[in-house]
């Protein structure tokens, strides 16, 4: 079994390291080219890690930049409860080559799989659907059908440059090691469900959340695109060693549906339901909070 794990909500902004990246380099690493929050240009070097691929649908939240959500449907957005969005989300429009702006409607935080409890992982909702005309992605979620099958993917895990929201967000590298159930609340009850990455300094391109990462997403690549795996939640470390954890939105499909959230999964058909029947059965680290 893993060491006692010490672990941070990604939520306090105290200073202005970004997520932090082995041997960064902006070309490859950031989403933006120049201009990032208010008049962003792509960034289309062919050396860029995320190049070909629609980031378009991670849109920020006006007041802060720096705290990024992630398009699920055509009216919805996913991010960690603990670090909410302000009234705002802004897109890229890659159709119009501007910043285009939507509302906040209304936010529901879900409840954790294992017991019920309130969870870390909310879902927003616009107060309108996404016009076309914007050309701004919605991301299906990776829903294999089991926990086994995700251990060691690479995934992009995407998070902000700098905490006054001028930097351009970043893209780095990491692959998925193990689960865990979390006490977040400090009330003996597992109410979060986090997918973990170790952290080796190093791997160059390899990412490690930084304080004010919260709610922002992890992609697996699949098939030619994104594919939402998780929304940044915590920091902590394992025998010493760095780890990074992010709500796993496979195990919320299912309440979400209730919710109304018109989601798609990749590769189709695959259930969450095999993901809830096996929480169990991986003998899932029981971690609680050292902060």
């Amino acid at each position: 079994m893993l060491a006692r794990v010490f672990l941070f909500l990604c939520l306090n902004a105290l200073t202005a390291r970004a997520v932090s990246i082995v041997n960064y380099n902006a070309t490859v690493n950031d989403r933006f080219a120049s201009g990032y929050p208010s008049t962003p240009v792509a960034n289309g070097s062919v050396s860029f890690v995320g190049a070909g691929l629609d980031w378009s649908g991670v849109g920020w939240d006006s007041a802060l930049p720096s705290r990024s959500v992630a398009m699920i449907s055509d009216q919805h957005f996913v991010f960690a409860n603990h670090y909410q969005p302000g009234s705002t989300i802004q897109f890229l429009s890659p159709i119009l080559g501007t910043v285009v702006s939507y509302t906040v409607q209304s936010v529901t935080r879900l409840n954790s799989p294992v017991n019920g409890q309130p969870s870390d992982f909310s879902v927003g909702r616009l107060t309108t659907a996404l016009n076309p005309a914007h050309g701004i992605a919605t991301y299906p979620v990776l829903d294999l059908p089991s926990l086994n099958d995700y251990l060691g993917l690479q995934v992009m895990i995407y998070g902000h440059g700098g905490i006054a929201g001028t930097n351009s967000p970043r893209i780095g590298l990491n692959e998925i090691e193990d689960f865990f159930h979390y006490d977040e609340d400090g009330n003996i009850l597992d109410n979060t469900f986090f997918v973990g990455y170790d952290f080796d300094s190093g791997s160059t391109g390899q990412a490690q959340f930084e304080g004010g990462d919260s709610g922002s997403p992890t992609f697996a690549y699949l098939h030619g695109q994104l594919a939402l795996v998780g929304t940044h939640s915590a920091t902590g470390t394992v025998s010493g060693q760095p780890w990074s954890f992010d709500n796993f939105i496979p195990v919320y499909l299912d309440q979400m549906s209730t919710l109304g959230v018109d989601f798609t999964t990749v590769p189709e058909p695959a259930r969450a339901m095999l993901l809830l029947a096996g929480l169990s059965a991986i003998g899932l680290r029981r971690k609680k909070s050292g902060a």
